[in-house]
């Protein structure tokens, strides 16, 4: 454990312990600080707590073992930004020390994990909130906007097909028991916003095309088909294996309305949003541009969701986000992993009835 004497005193302040410090905390850590207070930091792996500290400037007690964080520091919250696979024995651990819980996506391999989790925060009375900063991007949030305008969706679709080679996906990513698979590792933000869309999901059909890159043991393409319990129906393919494109080139969307329709198309440095009603003359068009070398909108969408996890916390204000939207985001992947192994069968929703409230 490394000593810091530099933790503020400032008990007003949320205070933070971060667990899992691979190549994401050092970004998340900022947000951490600027909505409360960062006190100390957790990751199995040596090499990844230096990187962190490296990347960061930060001094801050660090552990190798959650348990051990658990007692060893006086803390509010843990941010869970390990592994997918880890995410459930971690949060157990937090709730049963009266420690609020930021979890990000995903919120675990299977629905069964998602629901301990569940049970367990409720039971030790703590918040529990799983991070889809999707929705809360400002072109994805105006397009949930625009509805007001263009009317409810009737069809969304969206292709999230690119080159995952060089994108960091290796190791716990590529096996389907501990990442849950291909929509848990490209897929999952799309799914979230289609339901922030078009609301519940009544069924899953998906079928699965034959895999090109070997080091994954899943397929590493699909194509997902949504019923959505408005009456919508939504499409969605992923590929990690088209050389065309990186990853934030294709966070797009097709979506058809009552009244019109919303087209969006994303690059690195911008993110095009062009919309139409039945009566208008002409498109209409916005383009959010990045700041620097962040994606379009990603600090704003941290910082509302860890805000308002906060608010939560001090105020019992309602967030934006809670448990709810990352156990549905696992069972529409769980769901879509269940029907491609059945050759694109139907999966109704919700996939455990007798575990609902």
């Amino acid at each position: 454990m490394k000593s810091n004497s530099s933790v503020s005193a400032d008990r007003s302040r949320v205070r933070f312990a971060l667990i899992g410090t691979g190549h994401f905390a050092p970004w998340f850590a900022r947000y951490l600080n600027e909505v409360g207070e960062l006190v100390a930091i957790c990751d199995p792996s040596l090499e990844a707590r230096a990187r962190f500290f490296e990347a960061t400037q930060l001094a801050l007690p660090e552990f190798d073992d959650h348990e051990k964080l658990l007692a060893g520091v006086d803390f509010d919250a843990v941010a869970v930004t390990g592994p997918n696979h880890t995410h459930k024995q971690v949060t157990l651990a937090a709730a049963k020390a009266g420690k609020h819980v930021f979890c990000e996506k995903m919120m675990a391999p299977s629905v069964a994990d998602c629901w301990e989790m569940v049970r367990a925060c409720e039971a030790a009375s703590v918040r529990l909130m799983v991070g889809h900063k999707r929705r809360l991007r400002p072109p994805w949030s105006r397009m949930i906007e625009l509805r007001r305008e263009l009317g409810e969706v009737v069809a969304i679709s969206a292709i999230g097909y690119f080159d995952a080679r060089n994108e960091g996906f290796g190791g716990w990513w590529t096996r389907e028991a501990q990442s849950g698979g291909l929509l848990a590792l490209s897929g999952v933000h799309e799914l979230d916003w289609m339901r922030a869309m078009c609301g519940d999901v009544l069924a899953v059909s998906a079928i699965a095309a034959p895999s090109i890159d070997p080091r994954y043991d899943f397929s590493d393409s699909i194509q997902v088909t949504l019923k959505f319990r408005s009456g919508a129906v939504g499409s969605l393919g992923v590929s990690l294996s088209y050389p065309l494109l990186r990853y934030r080139q294709v966070c797009g969307a097709e979506v058809v309305t009552r009244k019109g329709g919303m087209r969006l198309v994303s690059s690195f440095q911008h993110v095009d949003l062009s919309w139409r009603t039945f009566e208008d003359d002409e498109i209409r068009h916005e383009r959010c541009k990045a700041m620097g070398d962040d994606p379009v909108g990603v600090n704003e969408a941290f910082l509302i969701e860890l805000g308002d996890f906060v608010r939560w916390i001090t105020e019992g204000s309602e967030p934006c986000l809670t448990w709810r939207e990352g156990l549905r985001c696992v069972e529409l992947v769980e769901a879509a992993r269940h029907s491609a192994k059945q050759g694109g069968a139907w999966i109704s929703l919700p996939l455990y009835p007798a575990w609902e409230k």
